[in-house]
């Protein structure tokens, strides 16, 4: 049978990486500027809005104003997840430059991480351009974080980092899914507050989706990182692009019903079905997930029918609630089965 928590992996919002690099950046900003950036007396100023309007909406990663030597400059960072050919990111990054440009005036610093060990291997750092007298260079750092020493990290306490050491160089003779399970306990050994400490563990643990079989690491999945800040803005994310699918597919079954009944009676009975039907199956997922991770009972088949037959939306939220305070799964059920909702 499938994992549960392997399903909820594969379930997760599609830029699920993207904002996880984002929100390890907003929790520790100038820090991980200095540090990734190396730039000498980095002082960071503020982050920036990241959509660069123009026939069409483009959204960078992170955009940060910073101060360097008294000077304010633009610090432009991009995570690279996808293996992108090298003249497709050209074409952003000149965009981006050009774009930033016009809008603050500022000398633009950018650099593109890579997350991957695998991609990147080509992009040149640079766009150059020399002909007939019209010469063009614009340059941009590469960092690999595959190439950092993720031993060092813990070694040298350089709390803003650990959330990426399992996608860094693990020490000789050790694998992959060995050097998460590593970093996992190394930073659980950490006296930190315990919202952080959870946070690095569940930023660590998606993270690492990137380089291992998330079944191979669902035992890190724990009950205390469910709780963190990170985790309810993940699913918060997961719910909000499933309510999109939900309307996508509403107005697909609004527009066929239409056809009989009228197109725009149907479009908008289509949509209001499909904001619930998404919210409801998102509600029985979050429920499926917290049960497997607080009592390992792996009971997606015996409980998935009866949850996904109970069509009251705020049933299911009662449910998820009573799933993350019961003291086992036993109380569980007998919550499940008062109001006539066996397994």
């Amino acid at each position: 049978m499938k994992n549960i928590l392997h399903e909820f992996f594969e379930n997760l919002p599609h830029n699920r990486f993207d904002i996880v690099s984002k929100d390890i950046f907003g929790t520790f900003p100038e820090d991980l500027l200095r540090k990734l950036t190396n730039i000498p007396g980095l002082k960071f100023v503020e982050q920036l809005e990241t959509e660069l309007p123009t026939v069409e909406i483009r959204r960078m990663d992170v955009l940060s104003k910073v101060e360097v030597d008294d000077r304010e400059v633009l610090v432009h960072i991009e995570f690279q997840v996808s293996r992108e050919s090298t003249p497709e990111i050209l074409k952003r990054k000149v965009g981006y430059f050009g774009r930033c440009f016009e809008r603050y005036g500022l000398p633009i610093l950018s650099f593109t991480i890579y997350l991957r060990s695998d991609a990147g291997r080509n992009d040149p750092g640079k766009y150059s351009q020399d002909f007939l007298g019209h010469n063009v260079l614009i340059e941009y750092q590469v960092i690999r974080l595959s190439e950092f020493d993720g031993q060092s990290i813990f070694d040298t306490d350089q709390t803003s980092l650990i959330a990426f050491t399992p996608l860094m160089r693990p020490p000789e003779g050790i694998s992959r899914v060995e050097w998460v399970e590593q970093c996992h306990e190394m930073t659980f050994a950490l006296p930190l507050a315990p919202d952080l400490q959870n946070n690095l563990l569940i930023w660590q643990w998606i993270l690492s989706g990137l380089i291992v079989d998330p079944a191979k690491i669902h035992h890190l999945l724990e009950v205390p990182m469910l709780e963190s800040s990170t985790y309810r803005y993940i699913l918060q994310q997961g719910i909000e692009q499933g309510i999109e699918q939900g309307i996508e597919q509403g107005i697909e079954q609004g527009i066929e019903q239409g056809i009989e009944q009228g197109i725009e009676q149907g479009i908008e009975q289509g949509i209001e079905q499909g904001i619930e039907q998404g919210e409801r199956k998102n509600a029985v997922k979050s429920i499926l997930n917290v049960l497997d991770a607080r009592f390992r009972v792996g009971a997606e088949q015996t409980l998935k029918l009866s949850l996904e037959g109970i069509e009251d939306l705020q049933r299911l939220e009662q449910l998820l609630r009573t799933a993350a305070q019961a003291e086992n799964l036993e109380a569980f059920m007998q919550t499940l089965m008062a109001n006539g909702n066996s397994a």
